[in-house]
């Protein structure tokens, strides 16, 4: 980025990490508590629909009541620009996906400790009345020193309550990790993001 965008006139957007269906995510720098952070900011149509914005609001609140070594922290959420955002913990690493997509299969001696520590994230989260909705390799961070942190809740807790028409079909195509009750559209439970 040339030019360093100031978002909420608070965090200066320094360069994009990744992007996906949904959102671009960046690190930035939170001017006020001069830290790293990492935000994602949601794709325009998503910001611009109100009930999104409100399931939003709803879901981000909860998720940042998450406190758990195996769960990215919210600090913040928002509206700027006419798009929805939020502000979580910076991890330096990688998604699990991207790992496995350099490492190849993980021998069972490495993988085991990354599952457990997803598991110690979702369970705790699960404890708290929280489905994360959306359990797959690509919203589990891995720091550099090997701790896994599940990121997401509330994002796909949010996307799960539109209407299906809402709902584009490259976001809603996970099938490897799709629970069958989600696949039927059913009511989902702390059992699906087991299955995911």
């Amino acid at each position: 980025m040339a030019d360093p965008i100031l978002l909420n006139d608070r965090y200066q957007l320094l360069e994009k990490l990744g992007s996906g269906g949904m959102a671009d995510v960046f690190r930035a720098r939170d001017l006020m508590l001069d830290r790293y952070v990492a935000i994602k900011v949601l794709r325009k149509d998503y910001s611009v629909n109100e009930d999104f914005q409100n399931n939003f609001r709803m879901e981000a609140r909860s998720a940042a009541n998450l406190s758990h070594p195996n769960i990215v922290t919210v600090h913040d959420f928002g509206f700027a620009d006419n798009l929805l955002f939020i502000v979580m913990e910076f991890i330096p690493g990688k998604d699990l996906k991207q790992l496995i997509r350099e490492r190849g299969r993980f021998s069972v001696e490495a993988g085991i400790p990354l599952i457990i520590q997803a598991c110690a994230g979702l369970g705790y989260a699960h404890r708290a009345g929280l489905v994360h909705c959306d359990v797959k390799p690509h919203n589990m961070l891995v720091s550099t020193d090997g701790r896994l942190k599940v990121t997401d809740f509330g994002i796909a807790r949010a996307l799960a309550t539109m209407a299906t028409a809402e709902k584009t079909d490259h976001l809603w195509r996970s099938p490897l990790y799709l629970a069958p009750q989600q696949a039927r559209r059913e009511a989902l439970s702390p059992a699906s993001d087991v299955y995911s």
